[in-house]
């Protein structure tokens, strides 16, 4: 929980960071804007690493092992599956992206009103 906390906090120092560098007035549209813009590739490569894990594209690997076996010169053993390969779970970057867009979710309303 702690881990989420600080990489949420991160994230802010970073959507403000960039509203201040970037040429852009110092404004909640531009805050809006960046937020949107983390917000959206956290969950983008939340939900990509929740796929991979999921063990969806296991059976392409494994069918296109048979398919080349006679081309290839690694062992089926020494290669992993791509559901191996991600050791580290989805849902800190499911979760920090999602309250980043609540976040701007949020701003907006107040940004309309």
């Amino acid at each position: 929980m702690r881990k989420i906390i600080i990489g949420i906090a991160v994230v802010q120092v970073l959507v403000l960071l960039t509203m201040l560098f970037r040429s852009e007035p110092f404004s909640l549209l531009s805050y809006i804007n960046n937020s949107f813009i983390y917000g959206g590739v956290l969950v983008f490569f939340g939900l990509w690493v929740f796929v991979v894990q999921t063990g969806v594209f296991d059976i392409f690997t494994m069918s296109m092992r048979k398919f080349f076996k006679s081309k290839s010169t690694l062992d089926d053993d020494e290669m992993r599956l791509p559901s191996e390969v991600l050791a580290f779970s989805s849902s800190p970057l499911l979760i920090i992206g999602g309250v980043t867009l609540l976040a701007m979710a949020i701003s907006l309303a107040i940004y309309q009103q």
